[in-house]
């Protein structure tokens, strides 16, 4: 007889049903709430830790957790973009775009190669506050706090990080089509990235089937997707 087996037992012995059980232990605050909700609609909560995030899967920054079904009763923040092979880091599409410019001043930033776009948000804040110039579209991503995501968590993505949600944009969509409010990621428009391509000009990242000039002058207007990384 298993574990399980002889504590239906004991509990029939002694009377006891098992709502009896189950009620006794969150009485006695053993089992929390969101344990029951969670069995309850049949979700599992995951953390990055584990190695098994996937993309489309929705992310909830206030306990930096994920689930595969949308869960009502949690503020989902965004939703997986891009993740790696280990499943472990990867990248959130939040849930509100924008349409800005890069830089309606066309700041010029002088950005090294390669770096990502935590790292190029930095830098692009940083070069507009010393130079007193407008950085529409970094600004908006670093100052983005809604749907439990504080300001400064949020990045512009690069032109790299940026393409790898593009390409995974159908996936994507499906779920941010199942959360109320969110902006879905557009196929016939171009998404400003923090990368930057000459003193004039920034790169732009677009979804595979459309057709979009990857180098643009950085007061054009362009879609804006804050995103986060895990």
């Amino acid at each position: 007889m298993d574990k399980f087996e002889i504590l239906k037992a004991k509990a029939k012995e002694l009377g006891l049903s098992a709502e009896d059980v189950v009620r006794c232990f969150w009485r006695d605050k053993e089992l929390s709430h969101e344990f029951l909700q969670n069995l309850l609609y049949g979700v599992e909560l995951r953390k990055a830790e584990r190695g098994d995030i996937k993309i489309k899967m929705f992310y909830y920054a206030e306990d930096e957790t994920f689930s595969e079904k949308l869960i009502p009763y949690k503020r989902v923040s965004g939703v997986v973009g891009d993740v790696d092979k280990t499943g472990r880091h990867g990248l959130v599409a939040l849930l509100h775009q924008k349409v800005l410019p890069w830089s309606s001043d066309e700041l010029s930033v002088g950005l090294p190669n390669g770096l990502n776009g935590k790292e190029n948000t930095r830098l692009i804040i940083e070069a507009a506050l010393l130079q007193k110039q407008k950085v529409e579209a970094a600004e908006y991503c670093s100052t983005y706090a809604l749907d439990g995501v504080k300001a400064g968590e949020a990045f512009l993505a690069s032109e790299l990080e940026m393409s790898r949600i593009c390409d995974n944009y159908s996936l994507v969509n499906m779920a941010l089509r199942q959360i109320k409010g969110a902006d879905p990621l557009l196929n016939y428009r171009g998404y400003w990235t923090s990368s930057e391509r000459s003193s004039g000009k920034a790169l732009s990242a677009s979804m595979p089937d459309a057709i979009s000039n990857n180098v643009v002058g950085k007061w054009a207007k362009l879609c804006v997707c804050p995103v986060i990384a895990f």
